[in-house]
């Protein structure tokens, strides 16, 4: 029949209405409107998105993001990437090891010639990948993940005080926690007098703190220059500082430091790709999970088109 495909139950225009219907509402409550089963209106978009995602468009992409998820409880990863400047997932592939992602860069590699640069966190087995298959872009780490690393080292020397203070019978560090990972101007003037109060009787997390504080100053550098100069003299203070976890992090740091000053030539983050990774979580809570692992990958294909959103 040219209306509809041979054994299907439906016509072509039904399918393109399911498939239009389905930019406003979920698939429950499609199926519920027209009064079918869902796995009807399932099938009919997983089809639709087949078509629409056989072959990704990818010549014009400039610069990227690479970021793991969890699929499901346990160590089951997804590995996505992003295409920063239209914010539409590009690949999406099991796990979270560089050999999963490996295929893919080599195909981005012929077909991507204008790809500049590449958003990521300090995890080893991406920067390998990157580094061996695309020699010709640059990798940035992003700014969340090293603030996010100075954090750790800050609860890790607080834990440290707080346990020899325990043995003391004192219990001035308990419940400080976020009042040291704050950032320190967006704390209320009653809230910073009590910072300051417990910073003076403590010079470890003073140091840490104060350390923790200037290292956010380093994305407001005006130039590579002075950046390159700031991140050396606070790489140097952390060092010499005698605290483990600050040591730590300054030898990581001064480690990466040509992956973190590549930020002031490409000046992008992994803000989107963390923001699409929200939205994958919100996905999958609506729909109570996916037992279809393809059907999962099309519709993070089809995330960025997707319009409708649920309002309490």
């Amino acid at each position: 029949l040219p209306f509809a495909d041979p054994r299907r139950s439906y016509t072509h225009a039904f399918e393109r209405f399911v498939v239009d219907l389905l930019g406003q509402t979920t698939i429950a409550g499609c199926a519920q409107w027209l009064g079918v089963g869902w796995d009807l209106v399932k099938e009919i978009h997983k089809r639709a998105l087949t078509r629409k995602y056989r072959h990704i468009r990818m010549k014009d992409v400039e610069t990227i993001a690479i970021d793991e998820f969890a699929v499901r409880k346990g160590h089951d990863y997804m590995t996505i990437v992003l295409d920063l400047a239209e914010g539409r997932i590009v690949h999406v592939t099991p796990g979270k090891a560089g050999e999963d992602i490996a295929p893919f860069l080599r195909v981005l590699a012929r077909k991507a010639r204008r790809l500049r640069a590449v958003a990521m966190d300090m995890n080893p087995a991406y920067i390998a990948a990157v580094t061996e298959n695309l020699p010709r872009a640059d990798i940035v780490l992003d700014r969340y993940h090293v603030i996010a690393l100075m954090n750790r080292a800050l609860d890790e020397c607080r834990r440290g005080q707080q346990a020899e203070l325990d043995r003391l019978g004192q219990k001035v560090l308990k419940g400080t926690r976020f009042l040291l990972l704050r950032n320190y101007e967006e704390l209320p003037e009653t809230t910073k007098a009590r910072l300051n109060k417990l910073l003076e009787i403590n010079r470890p997390l003073l140091v840490m703190h104060t350390m923790k504080e200037q290292l956010r100053a380093f994305w407001q550098q005006p130039s590579w220059h002075k950046a390159a100069s700031f991140l050396a003299a606070w790489g140097r203070d952390a060092m010499h500082s005698g605290i483990p976890p600050l040591m730590r992090v300054g030898r990581t740091l001064l480690f990466y430091r040509t992956f973190l000053l590549k930020y002031f030539k490409h000046g992008i983050t992994c803000a989107m790709i963390e923001g699409t990774i929200n939205k994958i979580k919100t996905l999958k809570r609506q729909a109570y999970g996916f037992r279809d692992d393809h059907y999962f990958a099309l519709r993070l294909y089809h995330l960025h088109q997707q319009r409708y959103s649920l309002a309490g």
